[in-house]
């Protein structure tokens, strides 16, 4: 049987209780970002566009871009249940809630842009990819036409 709590002090709140948020701000540096995470990484790898971010090598480059843009949503969130004023206020030594999206912002658009994510990185990796296929495809040519050179050479000389 539990005994019921007593306050140590006279205006003692009580303890607080498994899964409070009391102290939560925005959220993005606490267990609500690795669920949207979780979820935006999933959304992303189901694209048959981007399958090739499905490849193990690029699991911790997508990881990263998850959770910035989880970061991001959820200070954003914050952001917008304040005045503009008070989002771009800051006290000394402390960002404001605005630079802080800010900041989020710009590193999840260079995860972004690294993965392929956005217009412009797309069409430079697709380019990128059809310039590798075109590389890949002379150096066949290249070696079929020199085993068909070696067949006729070798049907000369045998015939």
């Amino acid at each position: 049987m539990s005994e019921a709590w007593v306050p140590a002090f006279e205006g003692q709140r009580l303890p607080f209780q498994a899964g409070n948020e009391l102290a939560v701000k925005h959220g993005a540096q606490s267990r609500k970002v690795d669920p949207i995470a979780q979820a935006l990484a999933v959304e992303l790898l189901a694209d048959d566009a981007v399958g090739y971010l499905r490849a193990p090598r690029y699991a911790s480059a997508v990881q990263a871009w998850a959770v910035a843009e989880a970061k991001c949503a959820l200070i954003s969130q914050w952001v917008d249940t304040m005045p503009i004023e008070q989002a771009a206020s800051s006290k000394q030594g402390q960002t404001s809630p605005l630079e802080l999206l800010r900041k989020w912002e710009t590193t999840a658009q260079n995860h972004r842009s690294r993965l392929g994510l956005d217009p412009m990185s797309a069409a430079r990796l697709g380019k990128d990819v059809a310039q590798s296929k075109q590389a890949d495809a002379a150096t066949e040519l290249t070696r079929m036409r020199a085993d068909m050179e070696r067949t006729i050479r070798t049907d000369i000389v045998d015939g």
